[in-house]
């Protein structure tokens, strides 16, 4: 079995690795067919069935015919790192030097590949190890098990139940009006009455807010992380 490490691994190896983990974390099924990752990727489904064939050579990952490719142990393993060292530069890049996440995560994609372990580990600690980036999607921890958070959407809270904004979803114009209000992962948020038509008035951090139940259904919440 070839043993690999980052530094042997090629940018567009990775690339391979962290799209087929990315899909996954996205809600699609393992194996991932090689059309779809293609279009991920912008490339031709023969090139990427090219590479998938290269990347089992290597141990990286499995691939079953007429279905598509799956990370083995090892391709996990390296997908997760990058995945983390991503994720964490999106945070720094956010919180510190103001950068909108948009410009991060095009810039975080870049630095991805060449940070260092020693720096990565250094880069967390400083940002006080944060479990999600400014998209709302889990940084793995240095274990290697992604952060698993029991999510569901702000609008199935009860009154007085309280929890974590985890991520924010829809369109760019509800993410933009979320962002606008103040909501970001990390809020701890409790809804203070609920109408008849699933209308909240919730508690967000210091502010009280107004949402329709189209918009709190878009807000996913960790109860356990609520306190």
């Amino acid at each position: 079995m070839p043993d690999h490490n980052l530094a042997e691994m090629s940018e567009s190896e990775e690339m391979y690795l962290i799209t087929i983990a990315r899909l996954i974390e996205r809600g699609v099924e393992a194996p991932v067919p090689i059309p779809l990752l293609a279009g991920e990727l912008s490339i031709q489904p023969v090139s990427a069935n090219q590479m998938v064939h290269k990347l089992a050579e290597e141990d990286l990952v499995e691939y079953l015919p007429y279905k598509g490719a799956q990370l083995t142990p090892r391709g996990q393993e390296i997908a997760r790192k990058v995945l983390r060292d991503r994720r964490l530069w999106e945070v720094f890049l956010v919180e510190h030097l103001e950068l909108p996440p948009s410009e991060a995560d095009a810039l975080a994609c870049r630095l991805e590949h060449i940070t260092a372990e020693g720096i990565a580990f250094r880069l967390a600690n400083y940002l006080g190890q944060p479990a999600v980036s400014p998209q709302g999607l889990p940084i793995p921890e240095v274990e290697g098990e992604a952060i698993s958070h029991q999510l569901r959407p702000l609008s199935d809270l009860a009154v007085g139940e309280r929890g974590e904004v985890i991520r924010l979803e829809g369109d760019c114009a509800t993410q933009a009006f979320l962002a606008n209000e103040g909501l970001r992962p990390g809020l701890q948020v409790t809804p203070l009455a609920i109408g008849g038509s699933g209308a909240m008035l919730l508690e967000a951090g210091e502010n009280r807010l107004n949402l329709a139940k189209t918009i709190a259904d878009k807000i996913m919440i960790d109860v356990r992380k609520g306190h």
